[in-house]
């Protein structure tokens, strides 16, 4: 599974329900590098992301994560922790903020099994900075 995610600095991703912040440019970011895949992602995310309408395909299902090794999936408000042994790649866009949150990212990146293979910065819309990191399994 190849999966997207958004990040605080304490790894929180929901708090009371709701993402913990949304932003244009990581949205834009992700369109651009679609490559041809399909974005898989549950209707609570499809609801920030129709808003645009982008150009790119995008499956609305609730069941996720789904074992899909070929396309990408957005996911807020799910823990993947029972699901690393299928995740080959995560991408993060961190918000480099600390948000209050009650949700958190439960996979640990330190424990030798992940290696971040880029990482980059850029200026988001409501953020100074976004820093997006692709990491996969080793």
């Amino acid at each position: 599974m190849n999966i997207i995610v958004c990040l605080e600095d304490k790894n929180g991703m929901m708090f009371n329900k709701r993402r913990l912040s949304q932003d244009i440019a990581i949205r834009e970011d992700i369109y651009k590098n679609m490559d041809g895949k399909s974005l898989i992602m549950n209707d609570y995310s499809y609801k920030m992301f129709s808003k645009d309408e982008p150009k790119i395909d995008i499956i609305v299902r609730e069941d996720l994560p789904v074992c899909d090794s070929e396309n990408l999936q957005f996911i807020e408000d799910k823990q993947l922790g029972n699901f690393e042994s299928e995740i080959d790649k995560i991408i993060v866009y961190y918000w480099n903020r600390r948000y209050p949150s009650d949700l958190k990212f439960d996979i640990d990146f330190s424990n030798g099994k992940w290696e971040v293979v880029s990482e980059k910065e850029f200026e988001g819309n409501s953020h100074d900075k976004i820093t997006k990191k692709v990491i996969l399994k080793k």
